[in-house]
């Protein structure tokens, strides 16, 4: 957590390897991110604020940079239970084999965001990285997704930036980012405690 322009993507973007570190390093089961997700294939998922669509299918959207013949029917049921989007698939005459426009034109933004919280959880991986993966989902539409993740991914990693605290208020460790550095961690309270504006915050949305 912390203030826009605090460091918080910067940070994620060296974890996933797109930004490599100034100094120091950064290890994902003691490998470079690079290698791990070379190693371990699926084993690194990210969820964007804003969900990359192509034109193709529900299913080839889930399951993007598979090939079509291996595409595990049981993955895709499982991603989109997570995500919330049962009820929505199901409503659809074609399913998850349901057209999808460039960009997901026909879609809302809370349907694209589901559909990459489906694509995320696809691959069943050990890290998740959620970047206001959220953020266009009401508040019980997000604690919903935040419980099934939970349920359905419990020996996973998760690290999640994010400005509705909710999200994180019962993460094992919170981490405030202030000019791209930690300025306080601990757990919800304990950074509470140790930073007014964060504090202050948090007692704004209501926590």
């Amino acid at each position: 957590v912390g203030a826009s322009d605090s460091g918080k993507t910067t940070l994620i973007d060296i974890v996933l390897g797109i930004l490599q570190p100034k100094s120091g390093r950064i290890l994902v089961s003691g490998v470079s991110p690079k290698e791990a997700i070379s190693k371990w294939p699926g084993a690194i998922a990210y969820i964007p604020q804003d969900i990359f669509i192509k034109e193709g299918t529900i299913k080839e959207n889930i399951a993007l940079g598979y090939a079509a013949k291996n595409i595990s029917s049981k993955n895709v049921s499982n991603a989109i239970k997570v995500a919330q989007l049962s009820e929505y698939v199901e409503s659809l005459p074609l399913g998850v084999d349901t057209w999808i426009n460039e960009r997901g034109t026909n879609l809302s933004g809370g349907q694209r965001q589901r559909l990459g919280i489906a694509r995320a959880m696809y691959s069943m991986p050990k890290l998740l990285i959620l970047d206001e993966a959220t953020s266009s989902l009401d508040g019980i539409a997000e604690e919903n997704i935040t419980l099934a993740i939970a349920e359905s991914l419990s020996n996973v990693t998760r690290i999640v930036i994010a400005h509705r605290l909710s999200t994180v208020q019962y993460a094992d460790r919170v981490f405030y980012i202030e000019d791209g550095r930690i300025l306080a961690s601990g757990s919800f309270t304990e950074v509470r405690s140790a930073v007014p504006d964060f504090d202050k915050t948090a007692g704004l949305m209501g926590l």
